[in-house]
């Protein structure tokens, strides 16, 4: 059974490999340092999907780690980048994730096909990421709603602080769909005091 409360290893290590090609390996010490988490420098996780301690709030701490070191709108642009990379990542490396990607360049209808697609990977991020993540419609738009963020663990902010999510979710569909005529935008935040992380996924026409 997945723990609830840990990434699995190919997760916290996709998220790390992340990190690692936005900022050089170089700075990734002073980064894991600040995050409280010296020892994974030089040390990530296997590529597996076994659990290894790896923590939920370990992901907070980097992202908490990228705010203080390059300010909110520095981190911002950072998070954003690495999910995107995350989301090729996952896409590469997952099958079933390729195969819910490779819906978005069927015949479907174009709504259609980012429904479905959005379903299959958000069981295949829960079960990696330690929650449980439910896609509804809300009118025109998706809503990713995750229950157990672990961007924002055991933070307290003004504003959404889960960039990475947001980006994870961009560049998920825009791979499959090969064109970005669409919005993702976080509306809820656990570190906002909210019940849970949302992002809405806004398709224009």
């Amino acid at each position: 059974m997945p723990a609830n409360n840990e990434l699995v290893n190919k997760a916290f290590r996709v998220v790390l490999l992340g990190v690692e090609d936005v900022v050089g390996k170089k700075g990734m010490s002073p980064i894991l340092r600040a995050a409280n988490l010296p020892q994974y420098i030089d040390n990530y996780p296997p590529s597996n999907t076994e659990h290894g301690g790896h923590q939920l709030r370990y992901m907070a701490q980097v992202n908490h780690a990228l705010y203080d070191i390059y300010g909110a709108r520095g981190a911002r642009a950072i998070l954003n980048r690495i999910g995107r990379g995350r989301a090729k990542s996952v896409i590469e490396e997952n099958a079933t994730c390729a195969n819910a990607v490779k819906l978005l360049v069927s015949p479907l209808p174009r709504r259609l096909k980012v429904k479905l697609s959005l379903e299959k990977i958000s069981k295949e991020y829960s079960a990696q990421m330690g929650t449980h993540v439910h896609i509804a419609e809300d009118g025109d738009h998706f809503v990713w709603d995750d229950a157990n963020c672990a961007a924002c663990v055991d933070w307290a902010s003004d504003a959404p602080v889960c960039h990475t999510t947001t980006g994870f979710i961009f560049g998920v569909i825009a791979w499959g769909l090969g064109e970005e005529d669409f919005q993702v935008k976080e509306i809820a935040c656990r570190a906002k005091g909210d019940a849970t992380c949302k992002y809405q996924v806004a398709l224009h026409s």
